[in-house]
């Protein structure tokens, strides 16, 4: 059952700050593989998966929370956010499998990106990305 759910303006936002530090990095490691002589096709497709992955696994993350948050039932919250994290992690694999097997993907371009969102919320903890009014 396919429900109308509303992305909530903090999912979108958060979303997007993911998605630009993911992009970003990716880039950068995408040079650095080009500056060492080691770039071809496959380390573009191995980011792009990877990259890719990686913004929309924390997206999925972001929605389950948003759902888990609109429930009454701590119960129901805790059920839903188990199952996000069990079908995210099974995708993370068949992710991980595709990008490490198939040999249109450069396995280390595809794994990387894989840890940027990470990254990118540390640094926005940084004080020099704080906004005015948060502490």
């Amino acid at each position: 059952m396919v429900r109308n759910i509303k992305i909530e303006q903090a999912v979108k936002t958060e979303t997007k700050h993911i998605a630009t530090g993911v992009t970003a990095m990716t880039a950068v490691m995408v040079v650095a593989f080009a500056v060492i002589g080691r770039f071809d096709y496959t380390v573009l497709l191995g980011a792009l998966l990877g990259g890719g992955f990686a913004v929309l696994n924390f997206f999925l993350m972001a929605m389950a929370v948003q759902r888990s948050v609109s429930q009454g039932d701590p119960a129901r919250a805790r059920k839903i956010t188990q199952s996000s994290y069990t079908k995210r992690l099974l995708l993370l694999a068949a992710v991980l499998v595709v990008g490490i097997k198939v040999p249109y993907f450069h396995w280390v371009a595809t794994i990387i990106p894989l840890f940027f969102p990470r990254i990118t919320i540390f640094i926005m903890t940084l004080p020099i990305f704080k906004r005015k009014g948060e502490e």
